[in-house]
């Protein structure tokens, strides 16, 4: 005996969707807050360089156009500094010798000469600035850059510009706070609103589940309600529909047919089990006991018949049925099959003949083209009144093989077309009996020509006639 593992259960979809909704949700925000967190950032970044090139481009000019004015240098580097409350900045003059013209007051002691960046020339402009910090770990944005002095240029010095960036920290600090705030929360709302979205989108399969789960043989008329549900919802909810719509209708074909099949073998059984009981039941000659054996032998081979109809059935709807395909001359054939039958055309005054113009040659399983022919020429011949015509014609027509079998008989009334073709299915159950017909002949003929690949069509005026039409697709052959 085989141990068997069992399966393992999966995340149901409500908690994968979840998931999913809350992974992608805080990503995105994740995302989101980061990006504008380096925005701000980079943003204050290139609003101190702005700030420090125009300081640059004023020391600048003041050196280039009023070298001498020390009142101009020193309200520039010194006043104005000492006039910012929150922003404020430093700035450094250097000679070519390196010592110190003009300082920022309590420059020195904040930011020594020799932490600056290396300066950019005179002539160019001054490009980013760069993040300095002191020994008290005091955050700046510097910047250094060489300045001509006189319209001659002559000489040149050294700028030391610095910001003091401790609003901007502060700043960044509050912001990032609030950030950290914003993704706690999302790591909350996200999860509940995930799994809120999951349970109402997967409310109609749960819907679905349930129906199935109710579904049985004695509730297969249970429907699914598809409105207000997604589109793809929707359409699986219509397609389950549709395949208990099949399986209902498979369900009632199936129960008639298990009755019919009970009916059909009772009335044989029946008929034998009286002959027999008759001849029992007192002495009897021997011409009489010959004529209820002789009884029961015809309802035996009825009932072999039938058997043998129901066997053939259940192997035609077999998807390993093999069939044994030849090239068939299907004209040929149909004058063969009016030959055979053509005494049983006499017997019942019908005119039996072929009305095919040149050859069609198709792949057929032979025996069972013969067997289906056979059948719809039987049936025709049945319920075809003396003096009316039966004829069959083949014809290769727009990719197909056309066989048509057409009698000038009672018809068929427009509500029995759709189930001629049905196991046990008798339009007129009287005329029908009366002929021993048990409404299998049109079923195997279904049977063969779907095993064949092909499909079948019928079309009928009561007192008119009926004709049936197989075809068979050219190119495209059963297996």
């Amino acid at each position: 005996m085989s141990s068997r593992k069992p399966a393992s259960r999966s995340w149901s979809l409500a908690a994968s969707l979840t998931t999913w909704y809350t992974s992608a949700s805080f990503l995105l925000i994740l995302i989101t807050t980061g990006i504008l967190y380096w925005g701000l950032s980079r943003g204050l970044n290139r609003s101190e360089d702005l700030f420090l090139a125009d300081k640059v481009h004023v020391l600048r000019a003041i050196l280039r156009d009023q070298p001498g004015d020390q009142d101009a240098l020193r309200e520039e580097v010194e006043l104005e500094s000492e006039a910012r409350r929150y922003a404020q900045f430093y700035e450094r003059i250097l000679d070519e010798t390196g010592s110190p013209v003009m300082t920022t007051s309590g420059m020195d002691a904040l930011l020594p000469a020799s932490l600056f960046p290396r300066p950019y020339p005179a002539d160019a402009e001054p490009g980013r600035g760069l993040k300095l910090r002191n020994t008290g770990k005091r955050s700046f944005w510097a910047i250094a850059a060489r300045a001509h002095v006189g319209q001659s240029g002559g000489k040149t010095w050294t700028l030391q510009i610095a910001v003091d960036r401790n609003n901007d920290q502060l700043l960044l600090a509050n912001y990032r706070e609030w950030l950290w705030g914003v993704l706690a929360i999302a790591m909350i709302i996200c999860p509940l609103a995930g799994f809120r979205i999951a349970r109402r989108g997967t409310r109609p399969m749960r819907e679905i589940a349930a129906t199935a789960r109710r579904t049985g043989s004695e509730t297969l008329n249970a429907r699914i309600e598809p409105q207000g549900y997604p589109v793809e919802l929707a359409a699986l909810a219509e397609t389950f529909n549709a395949m208990l719509d099949r399986l209902e209708d498979s369900f009632r074909r199936l129960s008639q047919f298990s009755a019919d099949i009970a009916h059909e073998l009772r009335t044989p059984m029946n008929n034998m089990r009286g002959e027999a009981e008759v001849a029992l039941s007192r002495a009897r000659s021997v011409e009489e006991y010959r004529e209820a054996l002789t009884s029961c032998l015809e309802e035996s081979v009825r009932l072999s018949d039938l058997i043998e109809n129901l066997l053939f059935l259940a192997r035609a709807e077999s998807p390993g049925m093999q069939l044994k395909r030849e090239p068939v001359q299907v004209v040929r054939d149909l004058g063969a099959i009016c030959e055979y039958y053509e005494a049983a055309a006499a017997e019942c005054k019908v005119t039996l003949s072929t009305r095919s113009g040149e050859e069609v040659v198709y792949p057929f399983d032979r025996s069972l083209l013969q067997r289906a022919l056979g059948n719809l020429v039987v049936n025709a011949l049945d319920h075809t009144p003396p003096g009316g015509a039966v004829w069959l014609s083949a014809v290769a027509d727009r990719g197909r093989v056309r066989i048509e079998v057409s009698d000038t008989g009672c018809g068929i009334p427009a509500e029995d077309l759709p189930r001629v073709f049905d196991r046990f299915y008798r339009a007129d159950r009287a005329r029908s009996s009366q002929f021993g017909g048990v409404g299998l002949g049109l079923a195997i003929v279904k049977g063969i020509v779907t095993l064949h690949g092909g499909w079948t069509e019928v079309e009928s005026q009561v007192g008119k006639g009926t004709r049936i039409v197989l075809s068979f697709p050219v190119g495209s052959h059963a297996k």
